[in-house]
């Protein structure tokens, strides 16, 4: 905890400076670990995680936040016990964090549990995206 690896470090560059404001703030304190999974996406990935209903946007008639250049959006996983891991409580805990974090320094980011920004996570999304944060 306290600072990003050289790998997340690498795919948080990729990423729009005030997303890696966020995470580089979050990483800080969070009490569980975590690293970045993905910065920028090339089509290729958009289109095979749409082939694959991971997503809605295929990166050709639309583009995704991924597909920018700085990335407009960042993916995560837990890091627990020495594994990674995508488990529904550490994601939505580290959430928690990084949605507070970008509240607190006035950056508006949409996390994929929470899509509408309703407060009801997962049960009334179209698409579960624990992972997937992005800026407003």
């Amino acid at each position: 905890m306290g600072a990003f690896g050289k790998t997340s470090q690498d795919r948080l560059s990729t990423c729009h400076p005030l997303l890696q404001q966020v995470a580089n703030e979050a990483i800080k304190n969070c009490p569980v670990d975590f690293g970045i999974s993905e910065g920028n996406r090339s089509i290729e990935r958009q289109q095979q995680l749409f082939k694959e209903g991971k997503s809605k946007i295929d990166g050709v008639t639309q583009k995704g936040k991924h597909n920018y250049s700085p990335s407009e959006a960042f993916d995560i996983y837990a890091y627990v016990n020495g594994k990674i891991s995508y488990d529904t409580a550490s994601l939505s805990f580290i959430a928690g964090f990084i949605l507070a974090t970008a509240q607190r320094i006035n950056i508006k980011v949409r996390w994929g549990g929470n899509w509408d920004g309703d407060g009801e996570i997962i049960k009334d999304q179209s698409l579960v995206d624990l992972p997937h944060f992005e800026l407003l």
